[in-house]
Protein backbone atom coordinates (compact mmCIF):
# COMPACT_ATOMS: atom_id res chain seq x y z
CA UNK A 1 0.00 0.00 0.00
CA UNK A 2 1.39 3.39 -0.50
CA UNK A 3 0.36 6.40 0.99
CA UNK A 4 0.69 9.76 -1.32
CA UNK A 5 0.97 13.14 -0.13
CA UNK A 6 -1.63 16.12 -0.99
CA UNK A 7 2.13 17.70 -3.23
CA UNK A 8 1.32 15.18 -5.53
CA UNK A 9 -1.54 16.32 -7.58
CA UNK A 10 -1.86 14.07 -10.28
CA UNK A 11 -3.34 10.87 -9.66
CA UNK A 12 -3.71 7.57 -11.52
CA UNK A 13 -7.30 6.17 -10.61
CA UNK A 14 -8.32 2.45 -12.72
CA UNK A 15 -11.49 2.09 -13.36
CA UNK A 16 -12.81 -1.67 -13.31
CA UNK A 17 -16.22 -2.46 -15.41
CA UNK A 18 -18.54 -4.77 -13.44
CA UNK A 19 -17.60 -8.03 -16.41
CA UNK A 20 -13.62 -7.91 -15.01
CA UNK A 21 -13.08 -10.77 -13.00
CA UNK A 22 -9.82 -9.58 -10.89
CA UNK A 23 -10.64 -6.97 -8.18
CA UNK A 24 -9.55 -3.31 -9.40
CA UNK A 25 -7.60 -0.94 -7.29
CA UNK A 26 -9.26 1.73 -6.27
CA UNK A 27 -8.12 4.86 -3.47
CA UNK A 28 -9.14 6.30 -0.04
CA UNK A 29 -8.92 10.07 0.53
CA UNK A 30 -8.30 11.52 3.96
CA UNK A 31 -6.45 14.08 6.19
CA UNK A 32 -4.40 13.56 9.39
CA UNK A 33 -7.18 12.68 11.92
CA UNK A 34 -7.80 10.25 14.40
CA UNK A 35 -11.30 10.20 12.99
CA UNK A 36 -9.74 8.34 10.16
CA UNK A 37 -8.39 5.80 11.80
CA UNK A 38 -10.05 2.81 10.11
CA UNK A 39 -8.55 3.49 6.42
CA UNK A 40 -5.10 3.49 7.96
CA UNK A 41 -5.54 0.58 10.00
CA UNK A 42 -7.33 -1.75 7.14
CA UNK A 43 -3.94 -0.18 5.39
CA UNK A 44 -1.09 -0.83 7.89
CA UNK A 45 -2.39 -4.52 9.30
CA UNK A 46 -2.89 -5.70 5.35
CA UNK A 47 -6.27 -6.37 5.50
CA UNK A 48 -7.03 -5.09 1.79
CA UNK A 49 -4.40 -7.66 0.95
CA UNK A 50 -6.45 -10.50 3.00
CA UNK A 51 -9.55 -9.51 0.97
CA UNK A 52 -7.80 -9.73 -2.52
CA UNK A 53 -8.56 -6.25 -3.37
CA UNK A 54 -6.04 -3.33 -4.17
CA UNK A 55 -6.45 0.11 -2.31
CA UNK A 56 -3.86 3.02 -2.54
CA UNK A 57 -4.06 5.49 0.85
CA UNK A 58 -4.09 9.24 -0.42
CA UNK A 59 -3.15 11.59 2.34
CA UNK A 60 -3.59 15.27 2.33
CA UNK A 61 -1.74 17.12 4.85
CA UNK A 62 -4.41 20.05 4.31
CA UNK A 63 -8.28 19.55 4.82
CA UNK A 64 -8.83 21.73 2.60
CA UNK A 65 -7.21 20.11 -0.03
CA UNK A 66 -8.81 16.86 0.79
CA UNK A 67 -12.66 18.64 0.48
CA UNK A 68 -11.47 19.56 -3.30
CA UNK A 69 -10.37 16.18 -4.07
CA UNK A 70 -13.60 15.20 -2.72
CA UNK A 71 -15.45 18.02 -4.88
CA UNK A 72 -13.76 17.01 -8.09
CA UNK A 73 -14.02 12.57 -7.68
CA UNK A 74 -10.45 12.34 -6.99
CA UNK A 75 -10.57 9.47 -4.82
CA UNK A 76 -13.21 6.05 -4.87
CA UNK A 77 -13.78 6.15 -0.90
CA UNK A 78 -13.58 8.72 2.53
CA UNK A 79 -15.46 9.07 5.64
CA UNK A 80 -16.96 11.92 6.31
CA UNK A 81 -20.00 13.04 8.49
CA UNK A 82 -23.66 12.05 7.61
CA UNK A 83 -24.68 16.22 7.22
CA UNK A 84 -21.52 16.90 4.91
CA UNK A 85 -22.44 14.06 2.94
CA UNK A 86 -26.24 15.07 2.23
CA UNK A 87 -24.85 18.42 1.52
CA UNK A 88 -22.60 17.11 -1.00
CA UNK A 89 -25.38 14.79 -2.57
CA UNK A 90 -28.01 17.50 -2.88
CA UNK A 91 -25.49 20.11 -4.90
CA UNK A 92 -24.94 16.84 -7.05
CA UNK A 93 -22.06 15.52 -6.15
CA UNK A 94 -21.75 11.55 -7.05
CA UNK A 95 -21.55 10.35 -2.99
CA UNK A 96 -23.35 7.42 -2.41
CA UNK A 97 -23.15 6.69 2.19
CA UNK A 98 -22.09 3.15 2.51
CA UNK A 99 -23.19 3.35 5.67
CA UNK A 100 -22.95 4.73 9.70
CA UNK A 101 -19.65 3.71 11.61
CA UNK A 102 -19.04 5.57 14.51
CA UNK A 103 -20.01 9.19 16.71
CA UNK A 104 -17.56 11.96 16.33
CA UNK A 105 -17.71 13.03 20.20
CA UNK A 106 -15.23 15.57 19.64
CA UNK A 107 -18.20 18.43 19.62
CA UNK A 108 -15.27 21.22 18.57
CA UNK A 109 -17.92 23.01 17.04
CA UNK A 110 -20.28 25.13 19.74
CA UNK A 111 -22.73 28.03 19.34
CA UNK A 112 -21.68 30.29 22.05
CA UNK A 113 -23.72 33.21 22.75
CA UNK A 114 -24.05 36.66 25.29
CA UNK A 115 -25.31 35.53 28.92
CA UNK A 116 -29.01 36.37 28.97
CA UNK A 117 -29.08 36.09 25.28
CA UNK A 118 -31.69 33.72 23.59
CA UNK A 119 -32.81 32.88 20.28
CA UNK A 120 -35.97 34.91 20.15
CA UNK A 121 -33.48 37.74 21.00
CA UNK A 122 -31.45 36.85 17.90
CA UNK A 123 -34.10 37.73 15.59
CA UNK A 124 -32.80 40.39 12.98
CA UNK A 125 -29.31 39.91 14.60
CA UNK A 126 -25.96 39.04 13.16
CA UNK A 127 -24.75 35.04 13.96
CA UNK A 128 -21.03 34.92 13.15
CA UNK A 129 -20.33 31.14 11.45
CA UNK A 130 -16.69 29.79 10.86
CA UNK A 131 -17.78 28.09 7.45
CA UNK A 132 -20.60 28.72 5.04
CA UNK A 133 -22.66 24.71 4.44
CA UNK A 134 -24.88 22.88 5.87
CA UNK A 135 -23.40 20.70 8.97
CA UNK A 136 -22.80 24.85 10.85
CA UNK A 137 -26.59 25.91 9.73
CA UNK A 138 -27.91 22.50 11.20
CA UNK A 139 -26.16 23.65 14.07
CA UNK A 140 -27.69 27.17 14.40
CA UNK A 141 -31.07 25.44 13.00
CA UNK A 142 -31.42 22.92 15.47
CA UNK A 143 -30.52 26.25 18.33
CA UNK A 144 -33.36 27.83 17.08
CA UNK A 145 -35.76 25.78 16.24
CA UNK A 146 -37.19 24.55 19.53
CA UNK A 147 -37.84 28.26 20.02
CA UNK A 148 -40.03 28.94 16.81
CA UNK A 149 -37.19 31.05 15.32
CA UNK A 150 -36.55 30.58 12.26
CA UNK A 151 -33.27 30.28 10.29
CA UNK A 152 -34.11 32.86 7.96
CA UNK A 153 -35.30 35.48 11.23
CA UNK A 154 -31.47 35.39 12.07
CA UNK A 155 -28.49 37.07 10.29
CA UNK A 156 -26.12 34.76 9.15
CA UNK A 157 -22.60 35.88 8.75
CA UNK A 158 -19.59 33.70 7.80
CA UNK A 159 -16.09 34.96 8.92
CA UNK A 160 -13.12 33.48 10.08
CA UNK A 161 -12.98 32.66 13.96
CA UNK A 162 -10.16 35.14 14.72
CA UNK A 163 -12.41 38.20 13.70
CA UNK A 164 -15.99 36.19 14.98
CA UNK A 165 -14.23 36.20 18.16
CA UNK A 166 -13.02 39.65 18.36
CA UNK A 167 -16.53 40.94 17.32
CA UNK A 168 -17.94 38.53 20.21
CA UNK A 169 -15.72 40.10 22.69
CA UNK A 170 -16.51 43.81 21.78
CA UNK A 171 -20.66 43.16 22.17
CA UNK A 172 -20.99 43.60 17.88
CA UNK A 173 -21.82 40.08 17.95
CA UNK A 174 -24.12 38.58 20.15
CA UNK A 175 -24.22 34.71 19.33
CA UNK A 176 -21.05 32.53 17.24
CA UNK A 177 -20.24 29.16 15.84
CA UNK A 178 -16.49 28.75 16.37
CA UNK A 179 -14.19 26.00 17.76
CA UNK A 180 -11.43 24.74 19.33
CA UNK A 181 -9.79 27.43 21.48
CA UNK A 182 -12.16 30.50 20.04
CA UNK A 183 -14.97 28.77 22.40
CA UNK A 184 -13.49 28.59 25.93
CA UNK A 185 -11.93 32.23 25.16
CA UNK A 186 -15.03 33.46 23.89
CA UNK A 187 -16.53 31.96 27.44
CA UNK A 188 -13.94 33.66 29.39
CA UNK A 189 -13.40 37.01 27.98
CA UNK A 190 -16.47 37.70 26.05
CA UNK A 191 -19.50 36.97 28.84
CA UNK A 192 -20.58 33.95 26.96
CA UNK A 193 -22.60 30.63 27.06
CA UNK A 194 -21.98 27.63 25.30
CA UNK A 195 -25.10 25.88 24.11
CA UNK A 196 -24.54 21.90 24.04
CA UNK A 197 -25.34 19.58 21.25
CA UNK A 198 -28.80 18.19 21.11
CA UNK A 199 -29.12 14.68 19.62
CA UNK A 200 -29.88 15.74 16.76
CA UNK A 201 -26.81 17.44 15.59
CA UNK A 202 -24.89 14.01 17.64
CA UNK A 203 -26.82 12.21 14.74
CA UNK A 204 -25.75 14.71 12.11
CA UNK A 205 -21.90 14.71 12.46
CA UNK A 206 -21.49 10.58 12.67
CA UNK A 207 -19.16 9.16 10.57
CA UNK A 208 -19.12 6.50 7.83
CA UNK A 209 -17.67 5.19 4.70
CA UNK A 210 -18.79 7.09 1.15
CA UNK A 211 -18.22 6.13 -2.49
CA UNK A 212 -17.05 9.14 -4.64
CA UNK A 213 -16.87 6.97 -7.71
CA UNK A 214 -18.07 9.53 -10.44
CA UNK A 215 -18.34 7.14 -13.40
CA UNK A 216 -17.63 3.45 -13.64
CA UNK A 217 -19.97 1.67 -11.01
CA UNK A 218 -17.79 -0.39 -8.82
CA UNK A 219 -18.69 -3.77 -8.57
CA UNK A 220 -20.16 -5.23 -5.62
CA UNK A 221 -17.87 -7.93 -5.44
CA UNK A 222 -14.93 -5.51 -4.71
CA UNK A 223 -17.64 -3.56 -2.48
CA UNK A 224 -17.40 -6.52 -0.11
CA UNK A 225 -14.08 -7.34 0.09
CA UNK A 226 -13.29 -3.05 0.88
CA UNK A 227 -15.80 -3.34 3.27
CA UNK A 228 -14.85 -6.53 4.78
CA UNK A 229 -11.46 -5.22 5.44
CA UNK A 230 -12.83 -1.40 6.90
CA UNK A 231 -14.84 -3.71 9.56
CA UNK A 232 -12.00 -6.06 10.53
CA UNK A 233 -9.91 -2.47 11.40
CA UNK A 234 -12.60 -1.22 13.10
CA UNK A 235 -12.92 -4.57 15.44
CA UNK A 236 -9.46 -3.96 15.95
CA UNK A 237 -9.83 -0.70 16.24
CA UNK A 238 -12.22 -1.14 19.48
CA UNK A 239 -9.73 -3.92 20.96
CA UNK A 240 -8.19 -2.47 23.92
CA UNK A 241 -4.99 -3.79 23.85
CA UNK A 242 -4.20 -2.61 20.23
CA UNK A 243 -4.62 0.68 21.54
CA UNK A 244 -0.42 0.57 21.91
CA UNK A 245 0.07 -0.60 18.27
CA UNK A 246 -2.57 2.23 17.35
CA UNK A 247 -0.68 5.01 18.57
CA UNK A 248 2.15 3.75 16.91
CA UNK A 249 0.81 3.54 13.10
CA UNK A 250 -1.05 6.94 13.85
CA UNK A 251 2.21 8.66 14.68
CA UNK A 252 4.04 7.48 11.95
CA UNK A 253 1.91 7.51 9.25
CA UNK A 254 0.52 11.34 10.69
CA UNK A 255 4.14 12.24 11.59
CA UNK A 256 4.21 15.00 10.06
CA UNK A 257 1.13 16.59 11.26
CA UNK A 258 1.15 15.36 14.52
CA UNK A 259 -0.33 19.02 16.21
CA UNK A 260 -2.83 19.27 13.71
CA UNK A 261 -4.08 15.30 14.07
CA UNK A 262 -3.81 16.90 18.44
CA UNK A 263 -1.65 13.35 18.89
CA UNK A 264 1.46 14.84 19.53
CA UNK A 265 1.79 13.84 23.16
CA UNK A 266 0.41 11.45 25.65
CA UNK A 267 -2.40 13.66 26.93
CA UNK A 268 -3.20 14.64 23.78
CA UNK A 269 -3.18 11.27 22.56
CA UNK A 270 -5.74 9.84 24.86
CA UNK A 271 -8.00 13.09 24.81
CA UNK A 272 -8.50 13.27 21.17
CA UNK A 273 -8.66 8.51 21.33
CA UNK A 274 -11.94 9.14 23.53
CA UNK A 275 -13.78 11.44 21.19
CA UNK A 276 -13.99 8.76 18.57
CA UNK A 277 -16.59 5.97 19.36
CA UNK A 278 -16.42 3.25 16.36
CA UNK A 279 -20.02 0.98 16.68
CA UNK A 280 -19.11 -3.08 17.61
CA UNK A 281 -20.84 -5.13 15.26
CA UNK A 282 -24.64 -5.24 17.15
CA UNK A 283 -24.44 -1.46 17.10
CA UNK A 284 -23.69 -0.96 13.28
CA UNK A 285 -26.67 -3.34 12.41
CA UNK A 286 -28.46 -0.81 14.12
CA UNK A 287 -27.67 2.28 12.81
CA UNK A 288 -27.47 0.95 9.60
CA UNK A 289 -31.01 0.18 9.26
CA UNK A 290 -34.32 2.28 10.11
CA UNK A 291 -31.88 4.59 12.20
CA UNK A 292 -29.94 5.95 9.53
CA UNK A 293 -32.73 6.96 7.40
CA UNK A 294 -34.42 8.39 10.28
CA UNK A 295 -31.54 10.81 10.70
CA UNK A 296 -31.41 12.01 6.83
CA UNK A 297 -34.95 12.74 7.16
CA UNK A 298 -34.41 15.16 9.78
CA UNK A 299 -31.73 16.63 7.67
CA UNK A 300 -33.51 16.98 5.04
CA UNK A 301 -36.59 18.40 6.83
CA UNK A 302 -33.81 21.00 8.58
CA UNK A 303 -32.98 21.72 4.52
CA UNK A 304 -36.56 22.39 3.63
CA UNK A 305 -36.73 24.81 6.32
CA UNK A 306 -33.72 26.68 6.05
CA UNK A 307 -34.81 26.69 2.63
CA UNK A 308 -31.60 26.11 0.53
CA UNK A 309 -31.99 27.11 -3.22
CA UNK A 310 -30.88 24.23 -5.81
CA UNK A 311 -31.11 21.55 -4.35
CA UNK A 312 -31.38 18.44 -6.72
CA UNK A 313 -34.08 15.92 -6.43
CA UNK A 314 -33.36 12.87 -4.68
CA UNK A 315 -33.63 8.97 -4.39
CA UNK A 316 -32.73 8.01 -1.03
CA UNK A 317 -32.17 4.53 -1.72
CA UNK A 318 -29.21 6.11 -4.73
CA UNK A 319 -28.15 8.49 -1.81
CA UNK A 320 -27.57 6.05 0.95
CA UNK A 321 -26.99 2.31 0.50
CA UNK A 322 -26.63 0.41 3.81
CA UNK A 323 -27.10 -2.94 2.52
CA UNK A 324 -23.81 -4.25 1.58
CA UNK A 325 -22.42 -3.46 4.84
CA UNK A 326 -25.40 -5.16 6.87
CA UNK A 327 -24.84 -8.54 4.33
CA UNK A 328 -20.86 -8.31 5.35
CA UNK A 329 -21.84 -7.52 8.76
CA UNK A 330 -23.94 -11.18 9.14
CA UNK A 331 -21.50 -13.07 6.61
CA UNK A 332 -18.70 -12.15 9.05
CA UNK A 333 -19.88 -13.36 12.18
Amino acid sequence: MKTVKSVIVSLTIFLVTPVCVQAGTYTVGFYPNIGFAHFVVADEKGFYKEEGVEVNTVQYEVGADWIRALGNSKVDFSSVWASTHLDMYLRGLNAVHLGLLKFDKRERTKIVVKKGMTPEKLRGKPVGIRGDYFGIHYLVYDYLRPHNVRFSEVRIVAMDEEAAYENFIRGRLQAIVTAGAYVSRAVKNGNGVVIPWSEDIVHACMGGFVSFRKKTAIPESDLKKVMCAWLKAVRWYNDPSNDKELRAILTRRFRDSLTLADIADDEHYRATRKTQQYFSDRDLLYHNSDFIRDVYEKMLKARKDIGYPGDVAYNYEDMVNTRIMLEVLKEMK
